[in-house]
């Protein structure tokens, strides 16, 4: 659906993580980000519940951008790429890198990885549990399955406090401007279905390389 004046729309999120991952399983990194941009857009729609989630992704976002926009800008096209790169180069061992080399991309990608799992469960919830459920327990849920291990009790109990603050399930409706809920359902469904191609691939190329557990 499209939603004419509205910051966010769906089809712009769906088509950036479908484009995301090419027919030989490389995952473009300009695509990657393309799509966490309307993410960030959902979440400013959402309100104060996201807004500490945000403004952490726009910074992991910048990080990466710099490093697309930098001197070695060929080596971060493609997450595999950019992996292979940083790993010849010593860029991602658990030593602290040097003041004037910016942040590792490997590891900054990784956390937007860990909230893509928590965004994806997000939405698979709203599509197919029943509508009595309310969001804030779906998302809740979400982030204690995909997120919630990887931040300290106050960070967790933020979020938990956080979430209460979510509007209705017709509130979020509205914002996919869907024809009715069964549309509704079927495009929190395609959403979901589309980050989780992306979220999948991206385990697969982090395990092989030993990478999913970086501090």
């Amino acid at each position: 659906p499209r939603c004419p004046g509205q910051a966010f729309e769906i089809s712009r999120l769906l088509a950036a993580f479908r484009a995301c991952v090419t027919p030989d399983g490389e995952i473009l990194l300009q695509e990657y980000l393309a799509g966490w941009k309307e993410l960030i857009k959902l979440m400013d729609a959402l309100g104060a519940a996201f807004g500490l989630v945000a403004r952490e992704t726009q910074a992991k976002m910048g990080i990466l951008q710099g490093h697309r926009a930098g001197p070695h800008a060929p080596h971060y096209r493609t997450l595999q790429a950019m992996v292979a790169f940083e790993l010849g180069r010593g860029l991602v061992g658990l030593r602290a890198l040097p003041p004037d080399r910016p942040p590792s991309g490997c590891r900054t990608l990784l956390r937007l990885h860990r909230a893509l799992k928590w965004l994806e469960l997000f939405l698979e919830k709203l599509g197919r549990r029943g509508a009595e459920e309310d969001p804030s327990r779906l998302c809740a849920e979400a982030y204690q399955a995909a997120l919630a291990r990887y931040h300290g009790w106050w960070v967790r109990q933020a979020a938990g406090l956080a979430f209460l603050a979510l509007p209705s399930r017709r509130e979020l409706y509205g914002l996919l401007c869907a024809h009715g809920e069964r549309e509704a359902r079927a495009v929190l469904l395609q959403a979901a279905g589309a980050i989780a191609g992306v979220y999948n691939a991206t385990q697969r190329v982090y395990a092989a390389r030993g990478l999913l557990e970086l501090p």
